[in-house]
């Protein structure tokens, strides 16, 4: 009898041994470890055993482990696999992982679903960091979904950073809005931070261009339905105050084509604006140059 008790203390002691909650435990404590030690990969093989155990015993996942399989699954870039784990998890998140949970979804590309992540979320971020990385995000994805006024809402809690970058993307959301002397105030700005970006630069010639050259055509439009010495003497007029703006986009763009001689736009703008300002020599020049540029 005493030896048969023995015998089932023993068969108790091996059931536990192998009981599928020792052997969770155990490969829980292994993920840790291979997290800590930067081993991705592994501690991802790891949670697939955890999760076939955790099936195959009906016992559910702890936000723990789902936690340190969703940062590796995103540190070895499988964004997917570690979005789904992210949104099993029960328990609130901090503020670096929610930046990494929200990154997820800008690397898969879900931009609306972002955009509400960010919306339910940002009120959980109390590091400064984190706040305007994610007002960034919301900025960036309001413009990118077409949604300017929303876009413009955000702006205030990005515009102390005087990043000429932001603030050129925030030119694009005024122009889109129609609100042209304002994205002409601020695109000025960004110049007087960095004054050889491109985009910046470009904008103010492309609108003094047009301003010009939409002014010159109504002007010869008016003359050509009229055409007298009194007509004439008033387009001369206005031709004079008409080459005023040509030439502050002659100058734009003659710095844009010493920054990229090879850019066949800037090339194009410079042959016409040459050509209106009665500068053939260069015109010339810039014909020839073109010619070659579209020749390569």
């Amino acid at each position: 009898m005493r030896m048969f008790k023995n015998v089932l203390l023993l068969s108790l002691v091996v059931l536990a041994a192998c009981s599928p909650v020792k052997k969770i435990t155990s490969l829980e404590d292994e993920m840790n470890t291979l997290f800590r030690q930067e081993q991705y990969s592994q501690v991802l093989e790891r949670f697939s055993e955890v999760e076939a155990l955790s099936i195959k015993g009906k016992l559910p996942l702890s936000d723990a482990t789902l936690l340190v399989a969703a940062q590796a699954a995103h540190q070895s870039g499988n964004y997917e696999q570690s979005a789904q784990l992210f949104q099993q998890i029960e328990t609130a998140l901090d503020g670096a992982t929610l930046m990494m949970a929200g990154k997820n979804l800008q690397e898969l590309g879900r931009s609306a679903e972002e955009l509400a992540f960010w919306s339910d979320n940002l009120t959980s971020l109390t590091e400064e960091s984190h706040k305007l990385s994610a007002y960034k995000r919301q900025f960036a994805l309001h413009q990118q979904l077409g949604s300017y006024e929303e876009a413009a809402a955000v702006w205030p809690q990005l515009q102390s950073l005087n990043d000429p970058d932001l603030m050129y993307a925030q030119v694009e959301v005024l122009d889109k809005l129609d609100k042209k002397s304002e994205a002409l105030k601020l695109n000025d700005q960004i110049l007087t931070v960095d004054g050889e970006h491109e985009r910046a630069l470009f904008f103010k010639a492309d609108y003094y261009y047009h301003k010009a050259e939409n002014w010159y055509q109504d002007e010869m439009t008016k003359y050509n339905r009229n055409a007298n010495y009194t007509t004439y003497a008033y387009l001369r007029r206005e031709l004079k105050k008409i080459s005023t703006d040509f030439r502050t986009a002659r100058d734009l763009l003659e710095k844009l084509h010493q920054l990229q001689p090879e850019n066949r736009l800037y090339v194009g703008y410079l042959v016409n604006t040459y050509t209106r300002l009665e500068m053939r020599n260069e015109a010339n020049a810039m014909k020839n140059k073109l010619q070659e540029l579209q020749n390569q």
